[in-house]
């Protein structure tokens, strides 16, 4: 009997650790190397190339809108793009040495030029996660000084007041390059962390007032990086040639083992409670992508046959993920963890959700339903405000009862909702956590 319940134990275990996630191209309708991607949440991506090309999708990638044009010039390179919602974004991009910054407002029917400046081309707009119209905008120095500009108008008007960076030697900057705590955990928006070609990452506490340098020699380049909102963006990963890590914020950087080769272009980083690291991605400037878990341990995912790897992102809501590619290509991931358990196989009468237990809970809590009918099944949990937090299941099942665990180490306490989809029935309940 004993060894029975190890067993049960063990399985349990592996289940509620382990993760699901599938891999799937979308047709972009473009064939221009695309450079940034900015996605909200499922529904609302955001994405820029050369060309002047703009695309945004509010279908989760179903279909794409080319809404290029309309004041952007088509000769200019965009290289980054933040989306703010599924109205208004901002995009930067330049043309020999003069740079610009342009916004719509309007799901992108007509971009205005907001900023410009020649030389010091922009590299990243990030913004506020509680406040979205409270952003910041970083470029390559100009006369000695790094180009930092904020906004507190949704990016209307831009202002360097109160930040000056010096510029070190002849230091510049990377396209996307740049993470804000706002990507995942609200409370703690105003850290930033750049990236240089200088052995050294920017880091700022209080959004952009004062920066402090953090050394990642031996590695030159900082191509791509992204932090982890467990417990406070302690955890980090970056990459030029070569991966990094840090486990203290960035005050110290290591040398890390890593698959493929070529430049970093993007890191996904998913928290698990039992390692603050979780299941982690990224991408090379190639046609894969790398999975690990906690760090280590990367091997090749998914691999397209056509087109290198230029951004990878995570959406700010949610369990999804999206990469561009070179020729125009858009790769959609859906991630989660895969804590799903089938109660029973007896066919119940109707379709139910059932109350989470414990409730309020903390950090962890069960939610059962039941299932009257095959199909595809989808249980997402919402904060206050109705942003996605986190798809919990989305596969087809057979009838029967389950029960699947929600997480919430990483989310600050409050009150959130959690809504079972299947067919044409739809229930929604809340759920309380308390730290």
């Amino acid at each position: 009997m004993k060894k029975i319940s190890i067993v049960i134990f063990l399985f349990a275990f592996i289940r509620l650790s382990g993760y699901s996630q599938y891999w799937t191209e979308q047709n972009s309708g473009v064939n221009v190397e695309l450079n940034s991607v900015s996605p909200v949440s499922h529904d609302i991506i955001w994405v820029c190339g050369n060309g002047g090309t703009v695309l945004r999708t509010s279908n989760g990638g179903a279909n794409w809108i080319n809404v290029s044009g309309a004041g952007i010039p088509n000769s200019v390179s965009l290289v980054n793009i933040w989306s703010i919602d599924a109205s208004t974004a901002l995009v930067t991009g330049y043309l020999g040495s003069d740079t610009w910054v342009w916004r719509t407002s309007n799901s992108g029917a007509n971009w205005v030029q907001v900023f410009s400046q020649s030389g010091g081309r922009i590299n990243g707009i990030v913004m506020k996660g509680l406040q979205p119209n409270r952003g910041l905008l970083q470029g390559n120095p100009v006369g000695g000084r790094w180009t930092l500009f904020r906004t507190t108008n949704g990016g209307i008007n831009w202002d360097s007041s109160g930040m000056y960076l010096s510029q070190n030697g002849s230091e510049a900057g990377w396209k996307n390059s740049i993470f804000i705590g706002s990507q995942a955990i609200y409370s703690v928006d105003s850290l930033i962390w750049f990236g240089t070609n200088n052995s050294r990452i920017y880091y700022s506490s209080n959004f952009g007032t004062n920066w402090t340098p953090q050394s990642t020699a031996p590695e030159v380049n900082t191509y791509a990086l992204e932090f982890l909102g467990i417990p406070s963006f302690t955890d980090g990963l970056a990459g030029g040639e070569n991966l990094i890590r840090t486990s203290n914020g960035g005050m110290n950087w290591t040398p890390q083992s890593s698959t493929g080769s070529g430049n970093f272009s993007g890191f996904v980083m998913f928290g698990l409670l039992v390692d603050y690291y979780g299941y982690c991605w990224y991408t090379r400037n190639t046609s894969s992508i790398y999975r690990g878990f906690g760090g280590s341990g990367w091997s090749v995912e998914y691999t397209v046959p056509l087109g290198n790897y230029k951004h990878f992102s995570r959406a700010r809501s949610g369990s999804y993920c999206w990469g561009v590619r070179s020729n125009g290509g858009i790769t959609k991931c859906a991630y989660y963890l895969s804590g799903l358990n089938q109660i029973s196989s007896e066919v119940p009468e109707n379709f139910s959700l059932f109350q989470n237990y414990p409730n309020p809970f903390n950090p962890s809590t069960h939610i059962g339903f039941r299932i009257a009918e095959s199909g595809l099944v989808r249980i997402i949990v919402y904060d206050a405000l109705g942003r996605e937090i986190q798809i919990l299941v989305d596969q087809e099942l057979s009838p029967g009862t389950y029960e699947v665990d929600f997480n919430g180490a990483e989310l600050p306490s409050g009150v959130y909702y959690y809504k079972l989809e299947s067919g044409s029935f739809v229930e929604t309940k809340r759920m309380v956590l308390i730290k």
